[in-house]
């Protein structure tokens, strides 16, 4: 069996190059050792290789033109993905927060996604935000620090989407600041393997909650974009209630690098399996 492993652009990996290379690689090394014979690539090098003759593609890269390129490939080839193209891009923001807001039981924050123009903004967002908002691109997640601004008011906001604006970014996304601790987590399945940490421990709180509750969300989360890989974080307010923030396709997954790299190598043999059965 081959697989093909592409790596993701520098540029969607902001102060986490290394990581998001380490990563991949960790699981290619562990599918080679699962008598997989296994291919890493660069994102240019893919832009330039003949994209056939794999059984399973593992693809971190994030731009629309790669991603159109592989979901091309997918439907010539019916090569198994992981995350499919369409899943990558049911990533990009705009896209996840329509399917959060398809997916019943699945709680967020309070969002409206806008134009980045001046008269898409003229007014604040009708739901209440006394703490502030946060205003963030509405495609690829984070390309660098000013891709996800905190304003305390309009006035701030204004400036915010200006900058957005100058950037050529389309649109944006609008939403509640909510008090609580921010969390990480990380997952292969759904329903495979799960784990969490808090974003910065020195300043958590450490308000309780449900494990279970954290886990379940995020899954539903996951199902709603359609990816097996993944990763995100989530707000625990208070109360104890838990609200998703964002989920993306193949993260870093810096912190537990050694058993994510074995959890998400053994989903991708469950996938071959499935292949080689299928020709068998």
């Amino acid at each position: 069996m081959k697989a093909l492993g592409i790596l993701r652009e520098t540029q969607n990996s902001p102060g986490r190059e290394s990581d998001d290379a380490l990563i991949l690689k960790a699981v290619m090394d562990q599918l080679s050792i699962l008598k997989t014979e296994v291919t890493v690539m660069t994102p240019e090098e893919f832009d330039r290789a003949d994209g056939n003759g794999y059984d399973l593609i593992v693809p971190m890269c994030e731009t629309y033109p790669r991603l159109m390129r592989l979901k091309k490939i997918e439907a010539e080839t019916g090569v198994v993905t992981v995350n499919p193209s369409d899943s990558v891009l049911g990533c990009y923001r705009t896209r996840m927060l329509e399917s959060f807001a398809d997916t019943p039981g699945l709680s967020y924050p309070p969002t409206v996604v806008r134009r980045t123009t001046p008269e898409a903004n003229r007014t604040a967002p009708d739901f209440e935000a006394a703490s502030g908002w946060w205003l963030k691109r509405g495609d690829v997640h984070n390309t660098c620090a000013y891709d996800v601004v905190f304003a305390k008011d309009w006035d701030e906001a204004e400036k915010i989407r200006r900058e957005f604006e100058s950037r050529e970014i389309k649109d944006l996304a609008i939403q509640r600041h909510t008090d609580g601790d921010l969390i990480k987590f990380y997952g292969v399945g759904p329903g495979q393997w799960f784990t969490w940490f808090y974003h910065d421990p020195s300043t958590a709180r450490r308000l309780p909650f449900e494990l279970e509750d954290l886990a379940a969300q995020a899954e539903l989360a996951a199902k709603a974009v359609k990816v097996e890989v993944f990763g995100g974080d989530a707000i625990v307010t208070p109360d104890g209630k838990i609200y998703i923030i964002d989920i993306n396709s193949w993260p870093s997954f810096a912190r537990v690098r050694a058993e994510a790299a074995v959890q998400i190598a053994r989903r991708l043999r469950l996938r071959l399996r499935q292949v080689a059965g299928r020709k068998g």
